[in-house]
């Protein structure tokens, strides 16, 4: 075996060659130069981030900065205004009004209410619109920032099937000096009344809406508009075939605490208009038909006096006219007071039971008495019953002429004196002086009813 001699292998790193060592130091170089890269690449892209983050967060501060200084503004300028006008007038406001009966549907003596269409104009003038005014700029009021009389009905029964109101302004209207604001309010519905059936069937209903306001008497004085008068539409009528509608619409004034908790007084306006009953169905269907039976019982004095048929006769009399009376309750108004109409039925009856005592007696004297003086005793009696009935019926009229006839005679005057000024509005186009008008209703005042 040859002795061979052996090299060991070398590593092209560790060796000491001359070229190895250039590799080397080649490769440590790039390395070493992209870890400079790297470092110096990561440090300038955060700080960029950053300035861009600062940059928006300021950018955000100013924006909210003014923000607040724009809500700061409004509330200086804007919460002083409204503080200005929202009731805030030291003078007492007076509003005119005008109240329409646009229509009146249905009127329930039985539930004390009636139905009906109303229309109502209020206006009073607004110093603070005296700018707007120079400017001619209606736009510039605003029913939420500028004085209102803040009107309620009294007297609905219940919420209000339609209501709408519109505000609106005028300038320069002849007879005022500051500019006049005019409310227009429109609302339907039913309202309580006291309606008062003691002259049933010859009554005469006042049909009343009671304006008023959540504003004290010191603060508003509610008085009729002296430019226009309320009206009534009579061609809108419903009720024509029951009631008939007088022309005229009155209004007065009144005061009232019982409405608010508090003790304040708080002014009314009251507008009526009035309507009465036609009494033809009434008269000819229950009056008529009861002096009818009535009458009948002197027929049952050709019976002979002393015979039991003549009273079995006069009860079957009363017993009709009694079935008759609850036969005809339900087209009578159920109230706990008498009528005209309940007191002509209830004497009538009380008539049938005389006639039947003088029936009784009769029947009892002719067992004592002869039968010549039971005739005369009858005939006598029978007489003075039909006196009587003859004076209860001429005196009943005559009531009824000076108390339920006299209303209608006033309601009557109080037409002619509506249609007289209506006449001096449309020729002189103001509403006729106080003096005037009472001249005018001096024959109402000695009419009037108590």
């Amino acid at each position: 075996m040859s002795n061979q001699i052996i090299k060991p292998h070398s590593d092209p790193l560790s060796s000491n060659s001359p070229t190895n060592e250039g590799n080397l130091n080649q490769t440590q170089n790039h390395v070493h130069s992209q870890m400079q890269e790297v470092h110096s690449f990561t440090p300038v892209k955060l700080a960029d981030t950053f300035r861009r983050l600062v940059f928006t967060m300021e950018k955000g501060n100013t924006i909210m900065q003014g923000c607040t200084n724009a809500v700061s503004n409004l509330n200086q300028k804007v919460a002083p205004e409204q503080k200005q006008f929202l009731g805030d007038r030291k003078d007492k406001v007076t509003v005119e009004l005008k109240c329409s009966f646009l229509q009146i549907l249905n009127i329930d003596t039985v539930g004390q209410c009636f139905e009906a269409e109303v229309f109502v104009q209020a206006k009073w003038q607004e110093p603070a619109l005296q700018k707007a005014a120079e400017l001619n700029d209606k736009s510039m009021y605003d029913p939420k920032e500028h004085w209102i009389p803040r009107m309620t009905i009294l007297n609905a029964n219940g919420d209000l099937t339609f209501n709408r109101r519109n505000f609106s302004v005028h300038f320069n209207q002849k007879g005022y000096k500051y500019p006049v604001v005019t409310l227009l309010w429109r609302f339907k519905g039913k309202f309580r009344e006291n309606l008062e059936l003691e002259h049933f069937p010859f009554d005469v209903q006042d049909l009343t809406i009671q304006l008023s306001t959540e504003r004290s008497a010191d603060e508003v004085d509610f008085i009729e508009d002296q430019q226009v008068l309320s009206t009534v539409n009579t061609g809108t009528f419903q009720n024509s075939g029951e009631w008939n509608i007088y022309e005229h619409v009155e209004t007065f004034k009144d005061s009232t605490t019982r409405e608010y908790v508090s003790s304040t007084v708080h002014p009314i306006l009251f507008a009526q208009c009035r309507v009465k009953r036609k009494f033809g169905f009434y008269m000819w269907n229950i009056a008529f038909i009861v002096a009818l039976i009535s009458n009948y019982t002197f027929l049952m004095g050709t019976e002979e006096p002393d015979k039991v048929d003549r009273m079995y006769n006069n009860a079957t009399l009363l017993m009709t006219a009694f079935v008759f009376r609850m036969s005809i309750t339900q087209t009578l108004p159920a109230i706990s007071y008498l009528t005209y109409l309940d007191v002509y039925v209830i004497v009538s009856l009380v008539f049938h039971c005389l006639q039947i005592a003088e029936n009784s007696l009769m029947a009892c004297l002719s067992r004592h008495i002869s039968r010549e003086e039971l005739y005369d005793w009858d005939i006598f009696c029978i007489s003075i019953f039909g006196v009587i009935y003859f004076l209860f019926h001429i005196m009943f009229l005559v009531y009824i002429y000076l108390t339920a006839y006299r209303r209608r005679r006033l309601m009557e005057q109080k037409d002619r004196l509506y249609q007289a000024k209506r006449r001096h509005l449309e020729r002189y186009g103001v509403m006729m002086k106080p003096n005037q008008a009472d001249a005018l209703a001096i024959k109402i005042s000695q009419l009037k009813f108590q």
